[in-house]
């Protein structure tokens, strides 16, 4: 697992470290992932609301998605 995340959540159900991943990411990618998928904007509705080009916008979300998978993807690994 990431050794961003502490040993000791590492150890939680992974619901609760989805949710330290998450919190972990900076602001502008949480924001985005938030966007796209609790408020379930488009790439470009994002865009628009953050005043961003669309391009920005998927580049931000791609890497809070690659960063959640590398930090619970190791732990998944490990536990199988």
């Amino acid at each position: 697992m990431s050794p961003r995340l502490p040993t000791d959540v590492r150890r939680l159900p992974l619901r609760v470290r989805l949710a330290a991943a998450i919190e972990r990411l900076p602001e502008s990618q949480r924001l985005v992932l938030a966007l796209r998928l609790l408020d379930g904007l488009t790439t470009v509705e994002a865009a628009g609301a953050l005043k961003l080009s669309a391009r920005e916008v998927e580049s931000r979300f791609t890497t809070a998605l690659g960063s959640i998978a590398d930090e619970l993807g190791a732990g998944v690994r490990r536990a199988a």
